[in-house]
């Protein structure tokens, strides 16, 4: 870069990208296009980080809270960390287009529950960097 070139830290905005999110097809556990196609916010969106933060801080608390009583941690079951995980990629999608039933979070749910790939795809890309990142 010659000293001429200016560079403004105003062209960099990942956060923004997150913002407006990335559109992604879905595929079958054997890679095929399944036509539905996902609207999905990164993972440093203000919607996802608060949801991140939230769910974190609220475990924090209540292992807090436990400590100051003299109880042991709490044993959390591996459904609660299934729970969460198909909670945060719910938030992170914001629209889909191909399916026939309408988007929303009970749909949404359905489609999850009964496809745990789908929720890798949808994490996976909302925590892809390059694609919210321009150049």
């Amino acid at each position: 870069m010659t000293q001429a070139q200016e560079i403004s830290i105003d062209n960099f905005d990942e956060r923004g990208a997150n913002e407006q999110g990335v559109e992604i097809e879905l595929l079958t556990a054997t890679n095929l296009p399944t036509g539905i196609h996902l609207r999905v916010l990164g993972e440093h969106s203000e919607k996802v980080s608060s949801h991140t933060f939230r769910t974190i801080n609220t475990r924090r608390r209540q292992e807090l809270a436990n400590a100051r009583k003299g109880k042991n941690a709490d044993v959390r079951p591996i459904e609660d960390d299934v729970t969460l995980t198909i909670d945060k990629a719910v938030i992170a999608t914001i629209g889909w287009r191909g399916p026939k039933e309408p988007f929303g979070e009970a749909n949404l749910r359905k489609l999850l529950t009964r496809n745990p790939s789908f929720v890798t795809q949808i994490l996976e890309a909302s925590a892809d960097s390059a694609a919210f990142t321009q150049g």
